[in-house]
Parts: structure tokens; sequence; C-alpha cells
């Protein structure tokens, strides 16, 4: 019965999500699926966090790597593949888990979004980042509203596929356990600062510029958080001194950005801790 269980994990970054769904995945005999908008491109591993490369060869992980950070991917792509990647688990008689904290990648599982519109397609090539910023405030102005700043790739996904219906989000189209971790906030705010530290220490720099070098600095993926960061002091609009600052203010903007998504799914079983939330998992999969 186990194994035709489905097991999710969200929360904001530096939750712990990764190492709480390796170690589930080790207990329970799991493959994880990521739902992270930033660790589908390959290269970019230190500025995502991405698992090691000796966990993901103990633990079979999907969605990680399929694209090079200069190429598109939407939610649509996602939904797709994430359902065949489930699909693949149960066939391999292990349990699926979903860990991430892209909240639309996840909702599109849950609620089985269908993305309406479809208004423009592939007409919104060759349209610069302001033409596309007018088509979508004038047909679909909440959402434009949701999208920070100059994000090419939610733009593009919003005019080729249209919104979600909030109304799709009222109740599972999944048969799931959904957990979320929500540290306390000094706790997370340290381990915001921590990672943050330890990716500068890791020769993160090194990473942005080859991604650069090799993908352009306009590149889809480069514009994520932390990366973005990099990229302003490689081109002079950020002293070297305020990198580490800097990175941590938008992480931590990312963070809250993260949980106030979540937060309107009242399906989320939330825990301050991955080992608070063991019983729980444990009684669902038993």
């Amino acid at each position: 019965m186990q194994q035709a269980k489905i097991l999710v994990i969200v929360g904001p970054t530096a939750s712990g999500k990764t190492s709480l769904a390796i170690d589930l995945a080790k207990r329970f005999n799991g493959e994880i699926i990521c739902a992270d908008s930033r660790t589908i491109y390959s290269g970019m591993d230190i500025g995502t966090a991405k698992p090691s490369k000796s966990d993901q060869k103990l633990i079979k992980h999907y969605m990680l790597d399929i694209v090079e950070p200069n190429q598109s991917f939407s939610v649509v792509k996602y939904k797709q593949q994430a359902l065949e990647a489930i699909s693949q688990i149960k066939r391999n008689s292990k349990l699926p888990i979903i860990v991430g904290g892209s909240g639309m990648y996840i909702d599109s599982l849950l609620f089985d979004y269908q993305f309406r519109g479809h208004k423009l397609g592939k007409n919104i090539d060759g349209l610069s980042i302001e033409a596309k910023k007018a088509q979508a405030k004038i047909l679909y102005p909440n959402d434009y509203n949701n999208i920070q700043g100059n994000n090419v790739r939610r733009l593009d996904q919003l005019l080729m596929y249209g919104p979600a219906g909030e109304e799709d989000r009222e109740s599972l189209k999944l048969d799931c356990l959904i957990v979320g971790l929500s540290p306390k906030e000094l706790m997370l705010k340290h381990n915001i600062e921590l990672r943050a530290s330890q990716m500068l220490n890791n020769n993160f720099v090194h990473e942005v510029e080859f991604l650069r070098a090799k993908y352009g600095p306009d590149a889809p993926g480069l514009s994520s958080t932390g990366y973005r960061q990099v990229g302003m002091m490689l081109d002079g609009e950020l002293q070297e001194s305020e990198l580490l600052a800097s990175i941590i203010k938008a992480s931590n903007k990312l963070a809250k950005k993260q949980f106030t998504w979540f937060r309107r799914n009242k399906h989320i079983n939330w825990f301050d801790s991955g080992d608070k939330s063991e019983l729980l998992i444990a009684e669902y999969l038993n």
C-alpha cells in the first residue's frame, strides 16, 4: 500500500527540504522528484544547492539538470514530465517524493492545473521584455502583478499558456501527504546566511563567470537569486564587499515570497523541523 502513495515536501529556501527528502527516501524506499525552477538547469550547481553527486548516486532524482541555462522551460512542461516521473517511480515499486520550493510547479501537480489562454502562443518570439510586460498587463493583469521584476521566464509562461484559475486550488487532485517545513525566523535567517557564505567559499563566483561566458549574461537561468547578484558584481553594479549581504537579502526576500505562496494551501501540514514530521509521515506510509 505504501508504494501507491505520494509524499510532497515544500517550504522556503534553506529550510531543510532536501536533507529530509533524502533521509525519507533512504528509509522508505523512495525516489525524488525535484520541484525547483532553478535546479532544472544544468551547470547551476553551487548557487542552487543541488543534492550532492553522492546523494544523487544513492537516491535517484528526477527533474534535475534537464535544460541548459539559456533554454526556456515552462510549468506546463514541468507538469507533464513530473507526472511521467511519478508513473515511472511507481512502476519501480518505490515511493515518489516530490520536494521543492517552486509553488507553481508544486501546485500544477497537486491541483492538476489546466493552463488556459493560448492567446499569443509562439507569437511572443522576438518580443522585447517591455512588449511582453505590456501584453501580460493587458491580458492577465492580476497574474502580471505577481511577477517580480524582469522575470522573463514567468512572462513567457503566462503569455504562452495563460493562467491557472484560483478555483483549481480548492481540492487536491493528487492523492498525497503534504509536509511543509517552516523553521523559526531566526533559524531560517541563520540557514540562509550560512548557505550564502558556503556558496561563495565554494567558488560560486567562478561558476557564474563560466556560465555567463558559455551562455551569455542574459540567459534565463542566470536571473535566479544569487546568480543575479553575482552578475551585478561582475558588471560593476555591485561592490565585491557588498555581494554576500546582497545575496542574503535576496534570499530572505525569496523565502518570504515562498512562504506567502504556500501559506494559501490549506492542505499542507506544517512543522518547524523535519524530525517533527516523522510521526505523521510514518503513519501515512503505514
